[in-house]
């Protein structure tokens, strides 16, 4: 995953997080979080892993499943 890209998020269950992520539809940014092995910005696992994300309505960084994310649109399209 490409630190610095644009995304939503679009769960497909709200109860899989238990209140750690944010609200469907909030925007974010991919961005690096520590791990054992150094800072990433995914961690593989199934449903394609976790993707950190930086949401723009808190400043948090937290972990989602890559199925959980869709690109937000190019505004210059």
């Amino acid at each position: 995953m490409v630190r610095g890209l644009r995304v939503i998020f679009s769960p497909a269950s709200e109860s899989s997080y238990a209140g750690a992520a944010p609200d469907a539809g909030t925007h974010g940014t991919v961005s690096v979080g520590r791990t054992e092995h150094g800072p990433r910005t995914y961690l593989d696992g199934p449903g394609g892993g976790l993707v950190f994300v930086e949401w723009d309505s808190d400043g948090r960084v937290s972990a989602v499943t890559l199925r959980d994310l869709k690109l937000e649109p190019d505004p210059e399209r």
